[in-house]
């Protein structure tokens, strides 16, 4: 089997990419720098932009493919969320990805979406966070327009929507990784109300997930991929504060609340039952020892 990873440098393409190494899976790992993780035999690497499509074409004709995961995305964190430019650039490299399987008849397109795609329908006229939410709905306009035009080139895609993803090589600056980073170096961990439901799911469970989604036959083309146990996101912070023994640091109700609305439907991962079977899931605080 030889499978096509973009992002491979990142959280979730190099974790991937290390699972599928251990099932003895060729791949072709993309992305525009490597470190020296990925050196592996079965590894090839090709440093090349994904809005460069007539290089990134030539440099993959030549072999047949089974399956491509899209994780290569430009301002997940940080003030490029915000960025629409960046993020219209985002939309446009995930329609190549597709255009890449079209061309090469890679049987399978898997692409990354995020729950954050759920934020647009918190928009109002008071809502003046409109910046932070340009990344959601850039990621829901990529899913709608790949949907149209693999279902128009009859092309096999799922659209694999992440909750919220922790893990202790997450150093995204994501709510864990933030809250862990600031309880460890004894500084405070500022939030606001926290009194929305929330879900988290630990690395390993994802990639497992992410790997049956795409070796198995898939009948849906969207799974939201979660730990299947949404709570309170205050109650999760405060249990990591437990944990760590430093309860004092978390403060919630610090900062105003951001106008971002989830509910526990978003969270529904029944649909997965017929991929992950039996799995069992790890529970929150088992995962974050492990962090």
């Amino acid at each position: 089997m030889k499978i096509i990873v973009t992002g491979a440098n990142g959280f979730i393409g190099k974790s991937l990419i290390k699972k599928l190494i251990k099932n003895n899976i060729e791949v072709f790992a993309i992305d525009l720098k490597f470190d020296d993780e990925l050196n592996n035999k079965l590894v090839t690497k090709i440093d090349v932009s994904l809005d460069d499509y007539d290089l990134l074409l030539s440099k993959l004709k030549g072999s047949e493919y089974d399956l491509m995961y899209h994780f290569a995305w430009i301002g997940v964190n940080g003030p490029d969320k915000g960025n629409a430019k960046k993020q219209l650039k985002n939309i446009d490299m995930t329609l190549n990805c597709a255009r890449l399987c079209k061309e090469l008849n890679i049987k399978k397109l898997l692409c990354s979406g995020t729950v954050s795609e759920n934020n647009i329908k918190s928009i109002n006229d008071e809502n003046k966070n409109y910046a932070s939410m340009i990344y959601g709905k850039a990621k829901s306009d990529a899913h709608n327009l790949l949907e149209s035009y693999c279902k128009t080139n009859n092309i096999d895609f799922v659209w694999m929507q992440f909750s919220n993803i922790y893990g202790p090589s997450n150093k995204t600056g994501n709510l864990i990784s933030y809250t862990l980073n600031q309880l460890n170096n004894n500084m405070e961990a500022t939030f606001g109300p926290a009194l929305q439901p929330y879900d988290f799911i630990y690395v390993d469970d994802l990639i497992d997930i992410i790997y049956l989604l795409g070796v198995n036959k898939t009948n849906k083309n969207f799974y939201f991929i979660g730990s299947g146990s949404p709570m309170i996101l205050k109650d999760y912070l405060l249990e990591i504060g437990k944990l760590l023994n430093k309860e004092e640091l978390i403060k919630i109700g610090v900062r105003n609340d951001d106008g971002i609305k989830y509910d526990y439907k978003m969270f529904d991962t029944s649909d997965l039952k017929e991929i992950i079977k039996d799995y069992k899931m790890t529970d929150f605080i088992s995962g974050i020892k492990k962090c």
